[in-house]
Parts: structure tokens; C-alpha cells; sequence
């Protein structure tokens, strides 16, 4: 199994740890001139969906897991389950709501997305940056307000989050995968 070092770490990247595979989802350096530096890392355990905090020493070797990827389409939940279908043999697989997160805001039906898999099995789901959602529920658009002033709306996936006072029910938004906020007005062809 491939080994790398801390420094060539990436987002997105999947480490084999105590045997299983974990995503990084974030990572920062410490350390000074004078004392070793760290990589403090936070990673997503990959079967479980549970977030854990991780530091690597600056030498350290990690494996790396080898991981294909698939393109598949987003089918449908059932129950806490959420089921894709493999573009290339149509085989149905399947996420429960544990290994999604808070993801599962960004996931629309009949969308195509790339998938991670272990040894034939899905992992996970890669979302790009920002997601087109219609907003579904929304108070009247205020026109003429302060930039600085927000509502509540209500997507088509269910997420809830703050907008500028101008949008109004139907306007499509893009929204930030990560950090889940509005992130402008989606410019629709």
C-alpha cells in the first residue's frame, strides 16, 4: 500500500487508518522555527460518517487507500438509506444517512455525481464547490434594503439557511457545499 508524508496531504485525499479509510476533510499546520511542526488534521471516517481530529507528526508515513471512482446518479432515499445508480453497469448502491452527513442537503434526484469506492463498495460521494438549489419558502422580496440584511429560506432539499432580502420563492441560489451558506444567484441558461 502507498505511503505519503503529511506535507503532501490534500482535501478530499483517503488515509487508511487503524485498518479503515478516513477522507480529510480539513488540515492546518502549527509549529515554529524553533519546535517540530504538526499537521493537525480532521478527517471523516468513511464507513461510520463520524468526524475525528487527528495530529501527524511532520515525518510520519501514512497508507493511502486505493480507492476507484465511478460516476453514478442520485436516485432516491429510502428511509435512512440513500440509493445511487452506477452510470456505467446500472448497479444500485447504497449510502445510509450516517455516511452522507451533512451532505445529504446537497443531494437532488436524477444529478450525476463521482463516487469513491473500496474494493467494489461506495464510500462516498464527491459534491463539487457549490450546488443550484431553488429556493422553495421564502418571505416577499424586500428590493431597496441594506446587503447586510438576510432572511430565512427553505430549499428543495430541505436546507435552511439565510439569503439576501431581494430573492423570492423560485429564484435559484448557489450554495457552499462546505460551509452550507448562500453564495450567490445561480445564472440559470
Amino acid at each position: 500500500m502507498q505511503t505519503v508524508l503529511p506535507s503532501d496531504f490534500k482535501r478530499g485525499m483517503v488515509l487508511m487508518l487503524d485498518g479503515t479509510p478516513h477522507v480529510i476533510e480539513e488540515f492546518h499546520i502549527t509549529g515554529t522555527a524553533q519546535t517540530k511542526h504538526k499537521l493537525h488534521t480532521r478527517l471523516r471516517h468513511l464507513k461510520s460518517g463520524r468526524i475525528v481530529e487527528r495530529v501527524f507528526a511532520e515525518n510520519e508515513r501514512v497508507p493511502v487507500a486505493e480507492m476507484q471512482t465511478r460516476r453514478v446518479t442520485y436516485s432516491y432515499a429510502r428511509g435512512d438509506t440513500h440509493v445511487f445508480l452506477d452510470a456505467e453497469t446500472f448497479e444500485e448502491l447504497e449510502l445510509s444517512e450516517a455516511q452522507l452527513g451533512e451532505r445529504r442537503w446537497f443531494l437532488k434526484e436524477n444529478e450525476e455525481y463521482k463516487a469513491l469506492l473500496l474494493d467494489g463498495a461506495l464510500l462516498d460521494i464527491v459534491l463539487p464547490a457549490q450546488v443550484p438549489l431553488k429556493i422553495v419558502e421564502t418571505a416577499p422580496p424586500i428590493r431597496g434594503g441594506s446587503d447586510a440584511t438576510w432572511k430565512e429560506a427553505k430549499l428543495e432539499t430541505g436546507l435552511e439557511l439565510m439569503v439576501p432580502l431581494f430573492l423570492a420563492t423560485g429564484d435559484v441560489i448557489r450554495v457552499d457545499t462546505a460551509t452550507k451558506k448562500y453564495a450567490g444567484k445561480a445564472n440559470i441558461e
